[in-house]
């Protein structure tokens, strides 16, 4: 291509020019093996956004000080900047030992924070509680596993009990099992520890029976709710383990889809040999799901993310940059073909990582150090801020101490936290289903959606689910192959237009599958909706054939399953769209029902429908001349099409709905709709 040319991105929308131009002239220190230096291209990044940003260096004598320094800036920066939240606020360390000190300190004073830990699932309590519990099953004789349950904090079995049994089983060469099961022969064990330790032989024997036959999935719910242990996390606020216990449920589903044989003892072994072979499990977090927090994070883990005001810590000799590790296996120098830099590698690598570290300041910057991190000698500040310019202060650092106590009795005249910024767990976008679980109970939304506890799963879900995919999937392979006038998706050719070439049979192949074999009460319940799947797909088909539709196509794209994010005032709302069909005058908006037909829509029943109106109408800037609610079950269609004033005064309330939940303490509202609710059994208030 000889008419290519080279453009550097130079435009930075991000950050303020002090801050480009301090990363730049650090940055250079790796001259001459920069791509910019050999190439001799700009890359010297020019800031779209005016002003200067803070770029400081705060200096401590211990590391205790410079970590409460770090808080007393995010206290005095929360102050200043009345806009600002937790989230705008990003402390970043070179590797995960170096978060403990931050994260005990922000426990104490009470902000709240997330530690985004890239690895490690599989080493945090609560799944070592799950996994432990799993290898009891699968092994009776696994004792360490048995003696983990019997410590497990909410069954509170005394630890002077523990003792007496683990002596026991010692003195008579037995299993800590057995010594469980033959508990009348252990002397001295409490009353209240007898009847704690047969609730978990119960336990046992119930989920023993369970594995048998049930997915690994279900038994991990199971033993959440029997044990009362996802009760215990409940009562305790505890989202941080919530969400780690959702993260391994994903890992367990993950194994149940990808595994020939989705046993208890293959997922124990997978897991086994995950451990083996030094893997930790990963820990993924979406930002964008809250909750508002202070985040700190490794600065590989903070690649491609952006904060107002970016902490850089622990900026001293060997912490940053770090030493560097010797090859195991060096290779000879001849065996080297490329080209080899003239400076330290290791050096620049860490320099480049630092450069990362920087360019996530929206704002503010600041590097932090101390002199004191526990060892023998004082520690000097790292190379990095001296190259930047920053002048050692080790000389002229206050030997004053402060600690936490003293911190938490400034924190209210530092700024009034706990009345100014609430420490939110709410979601940073809401749903339909989101709103309607807020006004069916208050206390049932925050399960869902704030804590995310997970749920056993129901007979409806699977059925529906298996129903959308289904339609999807063939509808999107029928308008492709139409489209592109080439071979349809059954490798027949067929000319445009001729619907009559697919047989039924094509549609319960996908049928099969895409069936989702979980969460039904017995073979009697999977199979009868089994057999109404298949009545469903033989009047879809036949309708398909008589009539078929001419699904519209949004920038290019079939609108089946189309996503949405509909601004509504300052708020977001969003949703996915079954379908949209385009019509002669119009086009008609669908959504999938698996439930009862209804006769007649009340206003609540219009209202999903409403919002995808909506949404196609501000979105898509398409009008629609049909709302259609397609109760399968029935093969019967419930059309309107909402007015003006319905449109305005469902605005006025989603707005209304979203201050409630905002300002909500989610108290329960127990009725008839605890009969059917996923948390019934972790609900003190619910009706029975």
């Amino acid at each position: 291509f000889p008419q290519a040319k080279q453009i550097s991105l130079i435009k930075n929308y991000r950050s303020p020019q002090n801050i480009l131009d301090l990363a730049y002239k650090f940055i250079k220190v790796n001259d001459p093996d920069r791509l910019e230096y050999v190439n001799k291209i700009n890359k010297k990044l020019i800031a779209q956004k005016k002003g200067a940003g803070a770029a400081e260096h705060i200096h401590a004598h211990t590391l205790d000080q410079e970590v409460l320094k770090t808080i007393k800036k995010i206290l005095e920066i929360l102050k200043k900047d009345k806009k600002a939240s937790y989230n705008d606020f990003a402390i970043l360390i070179r590797a995960n030992d170096a978060a403990n000190p931050f994260v005990k300190a922000l426990e104490r004073t009470g902000i709240a924070y997330q530690f985004l830990a890239c690895r490690g699932l599989y080493s945090k309590p609560c799944i070592l509680d799950i996994i432990a519990y799993f290898k009891l099953l699968d092994n009776y004789h696994e004792s360490p596993a048995v003696y983990r349950i019997l410590n497990l904090s909410f069954i509170e079995i005394p630890y002077e009990d523990i003792i007496k049994l683990t002596q026991y089983s010692h003195k008579k060469t037995k299993s800590l099992y057995e010594t469980i099961q033959e508990l009348v022969l252990v002397s001295g064990i409490s009353p209240s520890a007898q009847e704690k330790i047969t609730f978990i032989l119960d336990l046992i024997k119930k989920h023993s029976l369970m594995a048998r036959k049930s997915a690994v999935s279900e038994l991990f719910v199971g033993f959440l709710e029997d044990s009362g242990y996802l009760k215990y996390l409940i009562e305790k606020d505890d989202k941080v383990q919530i969400d780690l216990l959702n993260l391994f449920y994903k890992r367990v589903k993950t194994f149940e889809q990808s595994a020939l044989e989705p046993t208890l003892k293959n997922f124990i072994q997978e897991i086994n040999l995950e451990l083996e072979s030094g893997e930790q499990g990963k820990l993924e977090f979406d930002l964008e799901q809250g909750p508002e927090t202070v985040k700190i994070m490794t600065i590989h883990g903070a690649k491609g993310l952006e904060f107002k005001y970016v902490f850089v810590v622990n900026m001293v000799d060997k912490r940053f940059p770090t030493i560097a590790r010797g090859e195991q296996i060096e290779l000879p120098a001849d065996l080297i073909k490329d080209i080899k830099p003239t400076g330290d590698i290791h050096l620049q690598e860490e320099r480049r990582l630092c450069y990362v570290a920087m360019t996530r300041a929206k704002k503010e910057l600041y590097f932090t150090s101390a002199e004191d991190y526990g060892g023998m000698r004082k520690k000097k500040i790292s190379r990095f801020l001296i190259e930047m310019g920053y002048r050692d202060k080790t000389q002229n650092t206050k030997h004053k101490t402060q600690n936490t106590n003293e911190l938490l009795e400034k924190k209210s005249k530092i700024l009034n936290i706990k009345s100014k910024i609430s420490l939110n767990y709410l979601p940073e976008h809401f749903s339909y289903s989101q709103l309607t679980a807020f006004n069916k109970c208050p206390l049932q939304y925050k399960f869902a959606f704030i804590l995310r506890v997970p749920v056993k799963g129901k007979a409806v879900f699977s059925f529906g689910k298996t129903m959308h995919a289904v339609l999807y999937d063939f509808l999107k392979n029928v308008q492709e192959c139409n489209a592109s006038q080439q071979e349809n998706l059954f490798g027949l050719a067929a000319p445009k237009g001729r619907q009559d070439q697919i047989k039924i049979n094509d549609l319960i192949q996908i049928y099969e599958k895409k069936w989702i074999d979980e969460w039904y009460e017995n073979k009697i319940q999977k199979h009868e909706y089994y057999k109404l799947g298949k009545k469903i797909i033989k009047n879809f088909y036949e309708e398909f054939l008589e009539n078929p539709p001419k699904i519209l196509r949004i920038n290019n794209a079939i609108a089946l399953e189309i996503p949405f994010n509909l601004k509504i005032g300052k708020r977001a709302l969003y949703g996915v769209i079954d379908r949209i069909d385009d019509l002669e005058d119009g086009v008609a908006i669908i959504d999938y029902k698996t439930g009862k037909f209804k006769e007649k829509l009340e206003t609540e029943d219009k209202e999903q429908l409403l919002i995808y109106q909506i949404a196609t109408e501000e979105i898509f800037k398409i009008k629609p001349k049909e709302l259609v609610y397609h109760y399968l079950n029935d093969n019967k269609k419930a059309c309107f099409i909402g007015t003006e004033k319905e449109k305005e005064k469902l605005k006025e309330k989603i707005l209304s709905e979203i201050e409630e939940i905002k300002t909500s303490d989610f108290k329960p509202t127990p009725g008839w709709q605890c009969a059917s609710c996923d948390f019934k059994n972790i609900c003190d208030s619910a009706e029975r």
